[in-house]
């Protein structure tokens, strides 16, 4: 008992004396509480880019013009702009016209201004197609009438006729597609070329394929001049051909021809494909920098209207409608005049000689439509933002 009370004193003595230092030990400060985060930065407020300049009028721009069978779009904008591409900008259209773009022979095109910039209105019937400078310029109102009038007879905006058998006709295709494709053997008479209504016997033709082909002559390999890879091969419209019995070999007949088939001619089946007249123009949305790699047609100079291959496709941005300059190669040349502190020779800047439409696009090539032609191209001369 003795024992375990002294026990009890000890400890009691002991937790006394541990509390006596705890109490004069200098208290240590606490720590200070976290800064708060500063505050998010200010959203920037986003500078939009000034509206572009407007196109630059022709001094004898007329004040209006009667659409006539035969114009297209692009023709009636060179009568009003020095580059006629930059019509859409000058145009207002009425979100009521479900495609104001749509021109038929008759209508009538008043020049205008709003805000000191351009702009096309376009009456048809006395009834303003675009309406937004109706407020700005005097419109005669005709009688009522009823008008019925065909889409397929509205202008076009390119000349058609230059571009339609590189619409339906020719393509470009890889090698192995149509060393894959179905061939012709030969005709059924022996004769080594076969024109309109010729029957000839086929292989390698596949009835998923369906019976009705197109039939294609392989040409000219296109090649990008800048580092040697194959882009594609042009495939040469030939005509048209169904099948008359299945088989190995399949007969056939030719249904059209633009010119004789002939042995080892290939099939590929028939696609579906429509006729697009809208080309609307547009620059490209992102820096383009090709070259012209060949003309098409079997021509020799390049000139308006001519159709030509680049080197770019849908994965350098190209579309339907994208315009571009076409420039001439720089030229390197001595220059025997120089004197102290200018180099020997001189680099000549490519200088502009055209304009040319997109009419047609794959993956690594483009057809193009010269439009404007100022001075003589040549193959590879170089194709950029207009």
């Amino acid at each position: 008992m003795n024992d375990y009370n002294a026990t009890r004193c000890l400890t009691a003595l002991c937790l006394a004396g541990l509390l006596a230092a705890c109490a004069s030990a200098p208290k240590k400060p606490l720590p200070a509480p976290a800064a708060p985060p500063p505050p998010p930065p200010a959203p920037q407020t986003q500078i939009q880019p000034a509206n572009p300049p407007p196109p630059e009028l022709l001094p004898l721009a007329p004040r209006t013009y009667v659409v006539k069978k035969g114009d297209t779009l692009w023709g009636i904008a060179s009568m009003y702009l020095q580059d006629p591409w930059r019509w859409p900008d000058i145009w207002y259209a009425n979100p009521a016209i479900k495609n104001p773009h749509l021109i038929y022979p008759g209508d009538q095109f008043m020049l205008g201004y709003i805000n000191g910039r351009p702009t096309i209105t376009v009456v048809r019937n006395g009834q303003v197609v675009n309406e937004a400078a109706a407020t700005s310029l005097p419109v005669d109102k005709l009688e009522p009438q009823i008008r019925y009038t065909p889409i397929n007879q509205a202008i076009p905006t390119i000349p058609l006729n230059s571009i339609h058998q590189f619409l339906s006709g020719t393509r470009v295709v890889s090698k192995d597609e149509l060393q894959n494709a179905g061939y012709l053997l030969r005709s059924l008479d022996g004769r080594p070329v076969v024109g309109l209504g010729g029957e000839v016997y086929g292989r390698g033709l596949k009835k998923s394929g369906g019976a009705r082909y197109n039939v294609f002559r392989l040409g000219e390999k296109y090649v990008d001049p800048d580092n040697g890879d194959t882009l594609g091969y042009e495939a040469t419209y030939i005509g048209d051909a169904s099948v008359q019995r299945w088989g190995d070999p399949s007969k056939l007949i030719l249904t059209a021809t633009a010119q004789e088939a002939m042995a080892g001619d290939r099939f590929l089946p028939v696609v579906a494909q429509e006729l697009n007249q809208d080309y609307l123009p547009h620059a490209p949305a992102k820096p383009v920098s090709g070259d012209i790699i060949a003309v098409l047609g079997g021509v020799i100079e390049i000139g308006q209207f001519q159709v030509v291959v680049l080197d770019r496709g849908t994965d350098a941005g190209l579309d339907v409608g994208t315009v571009l300059g076409i420039f001439g190669r720089t030229e390197k040349v001595s220059d025997p005049y120089a004197f102290d502190g200018l180099s020997g020779s001189v680099t000549l800047p490519g200088e502009r000689e055209g304009t040319l439409l997109v009419f047609r696009t794959y993956e690594k090539v483009s057809y193009g439509l010269v439009m404007v032609a100022t001075h003589e191209i040549h193959l590879l001369d170089a194709v950029k933002n207009p």
